[in-house]
């Protein structure tokens, strides 16, 4: 049926079907689907195309990145560059490298452990053989004695060295996996008192404990600190001249543990590598390691703080400053 229609956008006649075929019905039906499929098929083909380009696009980092560790030493632990990346990959890369960041400090840590094993060890061990072959064979008794005295220093000489490059393996393995906890410095400097180590390395050295009513508080690792504590005081007792104190406090942002004792002290010069492995001072005695500071230095890059060689008044003092932390993880 046709009808006139008019209107204000339109004017016209107007056609109005009432009824049809099956047969038409279904050629409209079929048409109908062919303009909706048709487009939708097309789309869907475009969206895989796209699909695919940008999917190869995002993981072509990743094969590069794959290749690169691939190509690479096994002991090359350098950061895989991040520059020019899509963020969700820089935050992965990001990931990766703090972990193979730790895993290289880890693995410097055994490379000296086994290199100062190798350079320290060899020439004790020597100088002991040969002694207990001469002694073996010494038909002076006088001459055996002292032979058996220069012995028994070696001994106690390796032994040291032993305990100090264990301790300094053990600090350095610490750093890395032992979890922060919050830790009194007045604690941990009357433990070493306590543990009466003093008594068996310089029995008539005097030694003072110094410390306040006001918690001295850090996050760190108590046995690495410890160990720290352990060295700076074995280091005053071999090196310096009683009377020692050691002592806690806090300095504004930094907690102080520190150890003080009547001498002069090393020169500036010597001072300022004194933190280095095997660095001695020209008056340390045979049985001294060279590791004591070390290992104070490595407590102390371990939980972002420093070593101070300071010179009061009347006396030298080393201490080891860390971040201070709040006083409500002070223990009530």
């Amino acid at each position: 049926m046709t009808r006139r229609f008019a209107e204000r956008d339109f004017s016209g006649g107007i056609s109005v079907t009432i009824g049809q075929t099956l047969r038409a019905r279904q050629a409209m039906a079929l048409g109908l689907t062919r303009d909706t499929v048709l487009p939708m098929l097309l789309a869907g083909l475009a969206l895989l195309v796209m699909s695919w380009v940008v999917t190869r696009s995002a993981l072509r980092p990743l094969e590069a990145m794959s290749e690169d560790l691939a190509a690479r030493d096994p002991y090359d632990l350098t950061p895989v560059p991040t520059e020019g990346l899509p963020r969700e990959l820089t935050v992965m890369l990001e990931a990766m490298n703090r972990f193979m960041g730790r895993l290289d400090r880890q693995m410097e840590g055994m490379r000296h452990l086994i290199s100062d094993a190798a350079h320290q060890l060899r020439t004790p061990v020597a100088a002991i053989r040969v002694q207990a072959e001469a002694m073996q064979d010494q038909p002076d008794d006088a001459l055996r004695d002292r032979a058996l005295a220069r012995l028994l220093t070696r001994t106690r000489s390796l032994g040291s060295l032993l305990d100090q490059l264990l301790s300094r393996a053990l600090v350095s393995h610490r750093s890395e996996s032992a979890p922060r906890a919050p830790l009194d410095l007045r604690e941990v400097a009357l433990e070493v008192v306590e543990r009466g180590d003093h008594e068996l390395l310089a029995p008539d050295a005097e030694l003072r404990l110094e410390i306040g009513e006001e918690a001295v508080m850090v996050r760190a690792d108590a046995f690495s600190v410890g160990e720290a504590a352990k060295n700076l005081l074995v280091n005053a007792l071999k090196h310096g001249t009683p009377p020692i104190a050691i002592g806690a406090e806090r300095r504004g942002t930094e907690a102080a543990l520190w150890v003080t004792d009547a001498g002069p002290g090393p020169a500036p010069e010597i001072a300022a590598r004194l933190g280095q492995r095997f660095e001695r001072s020209a008056a340390s005695r045979e049985d001294s390691a060279g590791l004591g500071l070390a290992i104070v230095a490595s407590v102390a890059a371990a939980f972002g703080g420093r070593v101070a060689l300071e010179y009061p008044e009347g006396g030298f003092r080393i201490a080891l400053l860390l971040p201070a932390a709040p006083q409500e993880d002070a223990p009530e």
